[in-house]
C-alpha cells in the first residue's frame, strides 16, 4: 500500500546557513573561562544522492529518443515529446559530471513542460549536488506543489532544509518519512539531529538508536552513497553521544562517542565532543588524551586549543596551559586571550 506524504509545505526559505551543531551548553570552567562548543565537521547528516527524474517511455518498450527528430518508415516509434528529450540530456549530464549543462536542461525541461514535477526535481538534484540548498529546497518545494505524490523529492527537501538549519520545517518531513520508511537508517539518524537541535534530546535518543540499528553495528556492510557503514555509524553515534550530553547523562554520552572514535578514528569532531562530554563528567584526564587526539587530526583547531588548555587549568597545570597559550596565539587572537587570563 502507497502511503501518500501531505501536508503544508512552506514555500519560503531563510537564509541560515549550516555550519555545525552546538548541541549542549559550554561548561563553566573552574577558573572561570568556559569550553567552546561543537565543533564543525565529522558530519552528523548522511545523505544518498537523490535519483535522477525517470524519462517516459515512447512507444512499446521503447525509451524517447533523446537527439529529437522524427522517426519513419515500417515499425518505426515516435520520437519523444520535447520535455522528455530535455530530462533526458539532464540525466546524462547530471552522470557525467556536467552541473550546468544538467541545469540548462532541467530548465529547459520546466519552462517545456511548467506543470512536470519532474524537471522541478531535476534542478533540485543538481542544486544539493553543489551544495546550493535553498535553490534545491525551493525547486523540491516547487515539484511537491505540483504534485504531492512525487516522493523521491521529500528526503532531498528535508535534507536541504536541514543544512539551512531550518529545523521547523525539516521535522515534520523526516517525521512522515520515518513512518513511510521504517527501515531507512538516513530518515533515522537525520531526524536525529534535527530533534538535538531543537533541544528534543530524549526524541533523538530514541531515533539515533534506531538508525544505529538500522546501520547494522554488527552485521552486513552497509553502503550509504559514497559514505561506507563504519563511517556513518560514526555520524549516528555521534549523534547519540549529543543527545545523552543535553540530557546531562554524560557517563551515557561518553560511551556513545568512544564508540564512534573507535568506528571512525579520524573524526575529529567526536573527539572533540568526547572532551566536552568527559570534562563535564570531571573526567579531566581523558578529556585531555580526547583533545590531544583532536590535535593530531587538526593541529591548528582552535577550539581544541582553548579547551585543552582550559583542561589543564582545571587540574591547575598552568604550564600545560600556556603552551596551548603558545599555539593559539598564532590562531586565534581573542581565544588566546581569554585563556591568557586564567593564567594570571
Amino acid at each position: 500500500m502507497q502511503h501518500r506524504l501531505t501536508w503544508p509545505l512552506p514555500l519560503t526559505l531563510s537564509c541560515v546557513l549550516f555550519i555545525g551543531s552546538a548541541l549542549f551548553g559550554s561548561a563553566q570552567q573552574p577558573g572561570g573561562g568556559r569550553l567552546t562548543g561543537d565543533i564543525v565537521g565529522g558530519a552528523a547528516l548522511i545523505f544518498r544522492a537523490p535519483q535522477n527524474p525517470t524519462v517516459h517511455q515512447v512507444g512499446p518498450g521503447r525509451p524517447g529518443t533523446v537527439g529529437g527528430g522524427k522517426t519513419s518508415g515500417r515499425g518505426s516509434k515516435p520520437a519523444a515529446p520535447q520535455s522528455e528529450q530535455l530530462l533526458a540530456r539532464g540525466n546524462a549530464a547530471r552522470k557525467a559530471s556536467k552541473p550546468q549543462e544538467a541545469e540548462e536542461q532541467y530548465r529547459l525541461a520546466t519552462r517545456v513542460a511548467p506543470t512536470d514535477a519532474r524537471g522541478f526535481a531535476g534542478l533540485g538534484n543538481v542544486y544539493v549536488d553543489q551544495g546550493r540548498f535553498k535553490e534545491a529546497a525551493e525547486s523540491y518545494q516547487q515539484a511537491i506543489k505540483l504534485n504531492p505524490d512525487y516522493q523521491a523529492a521529500y528526503l532531498p527537501l528535508a535534507f536541504s532544509l536541514a543544512r539551512l538549519g531550518n529545523y521547523d520545517e525539516a521535522i515534520p518531513i523526516y517525521e512522515k518519512l520515518r513512518d513511510k520508511e521504517p527501515t531507512n537508517p538516513e530518515v533515522f539518524n537525520n531526524l536525529g539531529v534535527a530533534y538535538n537541535e531543537k533541544g528534543r534530546y530524549k526524541d533523538a535518543v530514541v531515533v539515533t538508536t534506531r538508525a544505529i540499528e538500522l546501520l547494522g553495528d554488527t552485521g552486513q556492510a552497509y553502503t550509504q552513497g559514497n559514505q561506507e557503514r563504519n563511517e556513518l555509524l560514526s555520524y549516528a553515534y555521534k549523534n547519540l553521544g549529543n543527545a545523552y550530553n543535553g540530557l546531562g547523562q554524560y557517563e551515557e554520552a561518553a560511551t556513545a562517542l568512544q564508540r564512534s572514535t573507535t568506528i571512525a578514528p579520524a573524526n575529529a569532531a567526536a573527539y572533540f565532543n568526547l572532551g566536552l562530554t568527559l570534562y563535564n563528567a570531571k573526567r579531566y584526564s581523558e578529556a585531555i588524551e580526547a583533545y590531544q587526539n583532536v590535535l593530531k587530526l587538526r593541529p591548528s583547531l582552535p577550539q581544541a586549543h582553548y579547551n585543552l588548555g582550559l583542561t589543564f587549568v582545571a587540574i591547575n597545570d598552568k604550564k600545560s596551559a600556556r603552551e596551548q597559550y603558545e599555539a593559539l596565539k598564532a590562531i586565534n587572537s581573542d581565544l588566546a586571550a581569554q585563556l591568557e587570563k586564567l593564567l594570571k
